[in-house]
C-alpha cells in the first residue's frame, strides 16, 4: 500500500535561460519533477507487480483508501461469502468498507454503509458500549454483545468483535458482527421449555405426596381392619382350647393350635409389609457412619439373644460411609440376622463383614457366611417380597428382609446382589452411591 499528498502534475520542461540564480532555482524544480516522477514510475511498477493493494490519498484525517480491485478480489470473495456483517472502520469512526451481509443485517445496501458513521449503526441506549469496544489501539481487540439498527425499526442482538491494526501509520478497526436472533430465540425456547418442565415436575410431585399419603393411610387402615380380625381369630381359639378343650379330641385341638400360628403368622406378615412400605417412603438424613461400629453392636445383641450359640463373627475395622444412619443399620441388621439365622444348623459358624473393591462404586460392602445357603439359579427371587427360598419349618421367616435391603440401598443410589451355593454358604454384598465415599 502507497501513500501519497496527490502531487500536482509537473508542466513540460522550460530552457535553462536566465540569470545564474534563476538557473539554479530551476535546476532544483527539474530534479524535484524527476523524483516525483521516478516515485510515480516504482509505484506504478509496483502496482503492477502486486507489491501494493490500496492507495490512502490526502491529509490526515480526510484520508481516502482507494482499493486495487485485481489486489484484494480474493479478500472481498471470502468477507462477501462471510455468514456476519464486516466492516473497515477510519480513526474517526467513517465506515471505509462493508460487506453485503452487514447490509442484509441492516436493512440496507452495502455500498449505502460506506462514509456514514458506525456509531449510527447502534441505538442509542447500547453507543457507549459500542463506543467502548471500538476504541482499541493497533494490534488489540475487544468483544462485546451489542444490539445493531435492524430493517423497520427493529434492533438486531450481535456480538461484535473489534481489531485495531495500523495501515501506514493510520489506525483502523476491523468490525465482525455476529448475528444472535437465533441464539436468543433458541434459548428463549429452552427457558420456556424448562419452565414448562419445572411446572410438570411441581405437578408430578405433588401428585405423588398426594399419592404417598393416600398409600400411607391406606396401609395403616389396612393394617387396622386385618389386626382386628386376626386378634378376634386369635382370642376365640384361645378360648375354644380354655373352654371346651376337654370336649375336643386331639384332632380338634390341632385344628385350634393351627388357627393360633397361622393368626400370628398372618399378624407378623402384615407388620413386615407395613414396614417395607415406611422403608421405601421414609425421608434420608445423610451423615457418616461407622459401619463397622454398627455391625459389632448387631453381633452383640445376636449374642446376647442366644448366648448357647457359638459364631465367630469377623468385622473389618474402619468402614464409614455417608448414609441414614437408621436406614443403614436396618440393611446391616436384615444381613447379618439372616447369616445368623441360616448358619443355626452349622458347627463352626462364622460371618464375615468386609468391603471389597468394584468398577461401578466407591465402597462396596458384604455379608458372608458358611451356612444354608441357595440354590445360584435362584438368585433373582431373593429380594423379593415374600420370596422364600427354605421352608418355614427349616427357617423361621417372612421374606421382606432382603427385599427391605434392596429398597434402602437403591435410595442411597446403590445396588445389592447375591452369590452362594446349596449347603456352601451365602454372600450378599451392596454398594453405595461412587459420589459419596472413596
Amino acid at each position: 500500500m502507497a501513500r501519497s499528498s496527490a502531487p500536482e502534475a509537473p508542466g513540460p520542461g522550460r530552457l535553462a535561460t536566465g540569470p545564474p540564480g534563476a538557473r539554479r532555482e530551476e535546476t532544483v524544480e527539474l530534479a524535484e519533477v524527476r523524483a516525483q516522477l521516478r516515485e510515480a514510475h516504482e509505484t506504478i511498477e509496483a502496482i503492477r507487480g502486486g507489491g501494493i493493494d490500496s492507495l490512502v490519498i490526502g491529509p490526515p484525517g480526510h484520508e481516502q483508501v482507494y482499493s486495487l480491485a485485481s489486489a484484494d478480489r480474493p479478500y472481498r470473495l471470502i468477507v462477501g461469502a462471510m455468514n456476519e456483517g464486516a466492516a473497515t472502520v477510519s480513526p474517526r469512526g467513517v465506515i471505509l468498507d462493508a460487506n453485503p451481509r452487514l447490509g442484509s443485517m441492516t436493512g440496507q445496501k452495502a455500498t449505502e454503509l460506506i462514509g456514514t458513521a458506525a456509531l449510527d449503526l447502534i441505538p442509542d441506549t447500547h453507543r457507549p458500549t459500542f463506543a467502548r469496544l471500538l476504541d482499541v489501539g493497533a494490534g488489540d481487540s475487544a468483544r462485546g454483545e451489542v444490539d445493531l439498527n435492524g430493517p423497520g425499526g427493529t434492533t438486531v442482538p450481535v456480538l461484535l468483535a473489534v481489531s485495531g491494526f495500523d495501515l501506514d501509520g493510520m489506525l483502523l478497526r476491523c468490525l465482525v458482527l455476529t448475528d444472535l436472533t437465533a441464539q436468543r430465540e433458541a434459548e428463549a425456547e429452552v427457558r420456556a421449555l424448562n419452565t414448562e418442565l419445572e411446572a410438570r415436575v411441581a405437578h408430578r410431585t405433588a401428585d405423588l405426596e398426594l399419592a404417598n399419603r393416600n398409600l400411607e393411610a391406606f396401609s395403616y387402615s389396612v393394617s387396622h381392619d386385618l389386626h382386628a380380625p386376626l386378634r378376634a381369630l386369635s382370642g376365640f381359639s384361645d378360648a375354644l382350647v380354655e373352654e371346651y378343650g376337654d370336649r375336643l379330641d386331639e384332632t380338634g385341638r390341632g385344628y385350634a393350635a393351627r388357627i393360633q400360628v397361622a393368626s400370628a403368622r398372618m399378624a407378623t406378615l402384615i407388620d413386615d409389609q407395613l414396614q417395607l412400605s415406611r422403608v421405601s417412603r421414609a425421608g434420608i438424613n445423610l451423615q457418616r457412619v461407622d459401619l463397622s461400629a454398627e455391625v459389632g453392636a448387631i453381633a452383640g445383641e445376636l449374642r446376647s439373644r442366644e448366648p448357647g450359640r457359638r459364631v465367630r463373627f469377623t468385622i473389618q475395622g474402619g468402614v464409614w460411609v455417608t448414609a441414614d444412619r437408621s436406614l443403614i443399620r436396618s440393611v446391616v441388621q436384615n444381613l447379618a440376622e439372616n447369616a445368623w439365622k441360616f448358619t443355626a444348623r452349622r458347627h463352626g459358624a462364622t460371618i464375615e463383614f468386609a468391603t471389597t473393591t468394584v468398577d461401578d462404586a466407591g465402597i462396596c460392602c458384604y455379608v458372608r457366611d458358611n451356612g444354608a445357603g441357595f440354590d445360584p439359579a435362584q438368585a433373582g427371587q431373593l429380594f423379593q417380597p415374600f420370596q422364600r427360598l427354605h421352608a418355614a419349618s427349616e427357617f423361621p421367616g417372612t421374606g421382606i428382609g432382603l427385599a427391605s435391603v434392596q429398597r434402602i440401598i437403591e435410595r442411597h443410589g446403590g445396588r445389592t446382589w447375591a452369590e452362594g451355593a446349596i449347603d456352601g454358604g451365602a454372600t450378599f454384598y451392596f454398594t453405595l452411591n461412587p459420589h459419596e465415599d472413596h
